[in-house]
């Protein structure tokens, strides 16, 4: 009975966010654990927040955990503002957490240049439902014209059975979209690719920072004129089962922009099963590790790699830089091959670490008032390359940039970069990049 009565004395006399700064309060030095409270999530579950923490009853607490654990319920990218605090009523140590949820069902326009070429304008609208049910369940759907238009409908559950933590996902969309080799196009003209796929995803998250699965998908890949290489079907017509095995490791704080963790992301799709038609493999790892070095300074690297075994791979399955991935120093530049590596390495000072305001006097609805900013100055140097693989690469073969930048964390998980980069054929750029680039 007293262990009840401090409870509710407790729930009664928590401060809410409005009463908390952004900057994470701990009212009394940490120390154990007897339990986690947690307030202010409306519409989502509370094992969705506890699944993402670290600290659980009986351990001890420490204001690094509290803040790790601040910034991995953060990055769920369902709340607009997150603190945690070490308090106690009575007999009872507790964590108090305190969330702000963001507005879940958003409507939104499309607009930009792909890649970044206004030439390239495409536009649309699209409906995304961030929280479904509460269980952060994510159903996105768009609809986009212009440069290269598409069409998309998906839905993800990251936790399809809580008992034996399943999770996922399944997808369908069309893209009627330019052809990305420009090799291709020098030899035989611009033209378009007609992509259509259907996918299922299901996986086990294995731990707080392990997931693995199995994705399986129908897609279909149509040219206008057969030329060997656009596909390997000779009527230009690709259709094909892919299967994808896939592991996770992710211990990072921010996901957006981490300061401390590690991600290691490995994956193997073996595309077609038919030794008469598309029939290969594409081996992929993404590694990346963020180390605190001095207070505010983090060093941040990444080591990707992609490669391929079997039968030939039509245009469409190449490795691209100039697309999604890119090097700074050749950050237009678009190369091709089967296979292609990718290092970088940044050196980041927090100039103003990540922290809450409350905007007022805007017709807004509350859960758009409350922004996230931070601001960090980098040093960056990048280097990759691609290749065939009847063709042998060394150094020479590496494209490689240096340089430095200023990063803003934005609300809502965005990340916009103001870069200015280097290359080692002595030309210079400006960077606009709106994620981060490791």
């Amino acid at each position: 009975m007293k262990t009840l009565l401090a409870a509710l004395t407790l729930l009664l006399t928590c401060p809410s966010a409005a009463q908390l700064s952004g900057q994470n309060p701990v009212t009394h030095p940490p120390g154990i654990v007897d339990t986690i409270f947690v307030s202010g999530n409306a519409k989502t579950k509370d094992y969705v927040i506890l699944n993402e923490m670290t600290l659980k009853p009986g351990m001890q607490a420490t204001p690094e955990a509290i803040e790790f654990d601040r910034n991995r319920i953060y990055s769920l990218g369902l709340f607009t503002h997150v603190d945690i605090f070490y308090d106690s009523v009575g007999t009872i140590r507790y964590l108090f957490v305190d969330v702000r949820e963001r507005w879940y069902l958003v409507p939104f326009p499309i607009f930009g240049f792909r890649d970044g070429d206004p030439k390239r304008a495409f536009y649309g609208a699209g409906l995304l439902h961030n929280n479904l049910g509460g269980r952060n369940q994510k159903l996105y759907a768009s609809l986009t014209l212009g440069y290269d238009p598409s069409a998309s409908l998906s839905f993800i559950d990251p936790l399809l059975d809580r008992t034996e933590r399943l999770y996922g996902a399944a997808s369908v969309s069309f893209t009627r979209a330019r052809n990305k080799s420009e090799r291709e196009s020098a030899l035989t003209g611009e033209y378009n690719e007609e992509h259509f796929g259907i996918s299922a995803t299901l996986g086990k998250r294995l731990s707080l920072y392990q997931t693995a699965g199995l994705m399986l998908a129908y897609r279909s890949v149509s040219v206008p004129n057969y030329s060997p290489g656009r596909t390997v079907s000779t009527d230009g017509n690709d259709k094909f089962i892919a299967a994808t095995l896939m592991y996770t490791y992710d211990s990072r704080d921010l996901f957006e922009y981490a300061s401390q963790g590690i991600l290691t992301a490995l994956s193997v799709t073996q595309n077609g099963f038919a030794a008469h038609s598309i029939c290969y493999t594409r081996y992929a790892a993404d590694v990346r590790g963020y180390l605190p070095l001095l207070p505010r300074t983090t060093l941040a690297a990444r080591l990707f790699g992609s490669f391929v075994t079997g039968g030939e791979v039509p245009t469409y399955g190449h490795a691209y830089f100039g697309y999604g991935d890119r090097i700074r120093g050749y950050y237009h530049d678009v190369t091709e091959g089967e296979q292609q590596v990718l290092a970088s390495t940044e050196l980041r000072f927090s100039l103003l670490p990540p922290r809450t305001i409350a905007v007022t006097g805007l017709p807004l609805p509350e859960e758009f008032t409350i922004w996230r900013f931070g601001v960090s100055l980098a040093l960056f140097a990048d280097a990759g390359t691609t290749w065939y693989r009847t063709e042998t690469i060394g150094v020479r073969d590496f494209m490689a940039g240096t340089g430095g930048g200023i990063h803003f964390l934005l609300p809502y998980s965005f990340v916009a970069r103001l870069e200015y980069a280097w290359n080692n054929s002595h030309a210079t750029e400006w960077i606009l990049g709106l994620r981060g680039a490791i």
